[in-house]
């Protein structure tokens, strides 16, 4: 018999180390388009140097967990800029 899945909260922080951060609010877009998609939800707090990411997940256990939120946090990362129209 299997338990149904926990609520769990990963924090993952993603560091500039001399690298390009994306916009706060693009991330957040991307993130919650990421997150939505694998029945997660994510909050996440932006420094100069730092994203700061709580995804929170659904899962049988805290490493499935672990990588639905990796997951979540990578897709945002990757997707691509919008550049401004004007």
């Amino acid at each position: 018999m299997t338990e149904p899945p926990r609520s769990y909260d990963v924090t993952i922080t993603v560091d500039r180390d001399g690298g390009h951060l994306p916009d706060p609010a693009e991330f957040a877009v991307a993130a919650e388009q990421a997150a939505s998609a694998r029945a997660a939800s994510i909050v996440s707090a932006h420094t100069a140097g730092q994203i700061i990411s709580v995804v929170t997940v659904g899962a049988s256990d805290k490493p499935a967990a672990v990588a639905v939120a990796l997951a979540v946090v990578s897709e945002a990362l990757k997707r691509p800029v919008a550049s401004p129209t004007r």
